[in-house]
């Protein structure tokens, strides 16, 4: 859903001021939080450094262009749209299409968090990875990715609670356990979190 209110837009993010965390706006600050960032040519999970009504920054290493439009999913169900206005090699600045009230979406992110069944966003993928367990090697296809996870196709052989090594073409390998098994797929948590700049970019996984 997309949360916001109608009022004249302000643009917080001319260029990367000195004095960003001094502007008489209120910025509340959420700190390890990822989204599912969307762009034209590409999709990544980036952090979530601050958020007010206008706008918000993201930290991330992959290049944005000033102008450039993103949609930045914090959850399965609420995502924000607006525009790139600065990037300083590790920093995005973001302006909304139109002002939101942060603390009621802040709100709805924790009741969502508590939810039984939330996730965390996911990196949507399509590639494939080696995967040894007690069974020998296989191939699998990777569907997503997420710090803490990743989902994948098998040849039936995976069960929950087995340990796994996925290898992936890079040559980075993460240790996991079969969270669930069920019509060819599975989801892997995994022992060891992949580093969030790793899944920056689609593309470049």
């Amino acid at each position: 859903m997309m949360i916001g209110r109608q009022s004249r837009l302000r643009v917080p993010f001319p260029k990367r001021p000195v004095d960003l965390e001094r502007r008489e706006e209120t910025r509340i600050h959420t700190v390890m939080r990822v989204a599912l960032v969307q762009r034209d040519h590409d999709v990544g999970l980036w952090r979530v450094r601050n958020i007010s009504d206008s706008g918000m920054m993201l930290m991330t290493q992959v290049p944005v262009v000033p102008g450039e439009r993103l949609t930045i999913g914090l959850s399965e169900t609420i995502a924000v749209a607006g525009r790139a206005v600065w990037w300083d090699g590790e920093h995005c600045g973001i302006v909304f299409d139109r002002p939101l009230d942060c603390a009621a979406l802040l709100e709805a992110l924790v009741a969502e968090h508590k939810a039984p069944l939330y996730r965390p966003p996911r990196l949507p993928v399509a590639s494939r990875a080696i995967a040894y367990c007690d069974k020998g090697l296989h191939t699998v296809r990777l569907s997503n990715l997420s710090q803490r996870g990743a989902g994948f196709a098998h040849d039936g052989c995976f069960r929950a609670g087995m340990a796994v090594k996925l290898h992936f073409d890079t040559g980075e390998e993460h240790r996991g356990v079969v969270r669930w098994s069920q019509d060819g797929r599975a989801g892997l948590y995994l022992v060891e979190p992949i580093a969030c700049a790793r899944l920056e970019s689609a593309a470049r996984l």
